[in-house]
């Protein structure tokens, strides 16, 4: 066999193991674990992958909108709307990151949105847990989010605020310095 024909076969052996590598993948990505969808079904419904922090989750979704920006391709992630957990270094940070955790990791969740999206690609939900209990709402009743004022207006997350600190649970048994770190 002439060295021309040789190396023609490998070319073509290497050619066609690529091709079949990159169609297992495509087929995989399509028929396996994590498919690619470019519109938002409301309520959106997935597993948790994912847990960023207190109000941060992600979900086995991959997102490839127009809106996906930054995260175009990749799980989606979940800004819990309403609400704001400590954030890292600061007390209750883990607590409150453990809860969202306990309360839907490896869970399939719904989502009901508007299809807003934050500045970090992340889409603004609530998440409604297998049992039907709103997890937002749950982190505030718990006293392990605070009513994010600066972007809602909601009077029921006003409200459990309200009790969370009457009964002085989680972040509502700090001393009045600690609400500035939030």
């Amino acid at each position: 066999m002439s060295k021309v024909k040789f190396n023609f076969l490998i070319a073509l052996t290497v050619i066609l193991a690529l091709s079949s590598f990159n169609n297992d993948n495509a087929s995989r990505l399509q028929n396996g674990s994590i498919q690619q969808h470019y519109d938002l079904p409301n309520p959106l419904k997935a597993e948790v992958i994912g847990i960023q922090d207190g109000d941060t989750i992600e979900l086995k979704f991959l997102f490839a909108g127009k809106k996906a920006g930054q995260r175009m391709g990749k799980p989606i992630r979940i800004r819990l709307l309403h609400v704001n957990c400590p954030e890292r270094g600061r007390p209750y940070y883990k607590v409150a990151k453990q809860y969202t955790s306990q309360q839907c990791f490896r869970k399939t969740v719904q989502i009901r949105h508007a299809g807003n999206f934050d500045r970090y690609g992340r889409l603004l939900g609530e998440v409604v847990l297998p049992n039907g209990r709103i997890l937002n709402k749950e982190l505030v009743k718990a006293g392990l989010a605070v009513h994010f004022k600066k972007y809602s207006k909601s009077q029921e997350y006003s409200n459990l605020e309200i009790q969370a600190k009457k009964q002085k649970l989680g972040i509502w048994s700090q001393s009045p310095t600690f609400f500035g770190q939030l």
